[in-house]
């Protein structure tokens, strides 16, 4: 039998470590339940819960290392499931510490553990009600807003110039091409100039690059379909490129054009490879540009700095999913996202030259989003 990779293999032995650690509150709750004395089937239970979920992280990461076609239950039952399972446990380390601080006062009063076991196993149920809601609602709750971007580049006559962004639809076992035409559908109804899609289109692997040309075939707007690559997609890229671009999707890589009506105030569209995965060249996707206003789509808004420099006025991005987890209402301030970039999500500003950091559509890693709602976003640009 071959042996797995030896990074996705450390990767699962730290997952099942971290796992088993942070899963300890709601193995606890889990063990208490019961009347004293008469605990052992609810020990027993925990025990197996713990087991399962321990195990189920090997299975879970390796299908997020290699994606391929498989029985669809797998994605849209039993992984959603394990990981709702596998958050509840790690949720459950702040909830159930949180409700044991508040029991401790009242289980003193009262001069008995009841009140604190009681807490132990509401803070346990917590948790779990968080990881539920965000892995089968808050995940496929897609929001659709309107943002107004001002750009000093920009003509007069381009003032309300629309553009859809999407980003990161990870198209695999998890979100499939129905959810993906959905999405479609939904940014199609806005009727807007232009669609961009700034990368991870797929999850990982070839396999899907059916579903993701069978979907952003059907994208429409009046001055067409752009996109870049993020880091996910390089899985046979270049078949990818041609299939895309035999159904109107223009894929750019290091590379830009004008787009609009001949004769008419135009726009400059340039596409830049990923950061990680691909060999970024910023000025030959701006070159021919003139002094035309340049719209750069980039998957890694850590480009932004250098795309700023050398003359872009918008640049469209994504990568982050704004974590995935955040806090409700100040996605753009406090997310896990910000562990790792200054550029989490959100409208930034470098002199002139503007950046949007796209929240995503699908999810990478746990199928989970709290906070960081998947989006569509209409941008409207107008001329200052």
């Amino acid at each position: 039998m071959p042996r797995r990779p030896p990074t996705v293999a450390k990767f699962v032995r730290a997952a099942r470590l971290l796992t088993a650690v942070l899963a300890a509150p709601a193995v606890a709750a889990i063990a208490l339940a019961g009347p004293p004395g008469a605990r052992g089937p609810s020990a027993l239970l925990a025990a197996a819960s713990l087991s399962l979920v321990v195990y189920g992280v090997g299975p879970r990461v390796r299908l997020g290392f290699h994606d391929a076609p498989r029985a669809p239950w797998i994605g849209r039952l039993a992984a959603p499931i394990f990981d709702a399972c596998w958050t509840a446990g790690l949720l459950s380390s702040a909830t159930t510490l949180l409700a044991a601080l508040v029991a401790f006062p009242a289980a003193w009063l009262l001069g008995g553990r009841l009140a604190f076991v009681t807490a132990l196993q509401l803070g346990a149920l917590l948790g779990a009600c968080v990881a539920a809601y965000g892995v089968f609602v808050r995940r496929r709750w897609v929001r659709v807003r309107r943002l107004e971007i001002p750009l000093s580049a920009l003509p007069k006559a381009l003032d309300g110039y629309r553009i859809a962004h999407l980003s990161d639809l990870h198209i695999g076992s998890l979100a499939g091409a129905a959810q993906a035409r959905a999405w479609v559908d939904a940014t199609n109804r806005l009727g807007v100039d232009l669609v961009a899609v700034t990368g991870d289109l797929l999850s990982t692997g070839a396999g899907f690059h059916g579903e993701v040309v069978e979907a952003l075939a059907g994208l429409r707007a009046r001055d067409g379909v752009f996109a870049c690559l993020g880091n996910h997609d390089y899985y046979d890229e270049d078949s990818l490129c041609r299939s895309l671009g035999a159904v109107g999707v223009r894929v750019l890589r290091n590379e830009g054009l004008l787009v609009g009506a001949a004769g008419a105030p135009s726009l400059f569209v340039a596409g830049v490879e990923d950061l990680w995965r691909g060999q970024v060249d910023v000025e030959a996707a701006l070159e021919g540009r003139g002094v035309h206003a340049t719209l750069l789509l980039a998957h890694n808004p850590d480009l932004f700095p250098a795309a700023a420099d050398a003359g872009a006025a918008l640049v469209l991005a994504g990568h982050t999913h704004a974590g995935q987890v955040a806090l409700p209402f100040l996605v753009e301030r406090f997310g896990l996202a910000h562990l790792s970039t200054r550029f989490a999500a959100g409208l930034f500003a470098r002199g002139e030259a503007r950046l949007f950091v796209h929240a995503g559509l699908g999810t990478t890693g746990p199928a989970i989003r709290l906070g960081a709602a998947p989006e569509i976003v209409e941008l409207v640009l107008r001329s200052t």
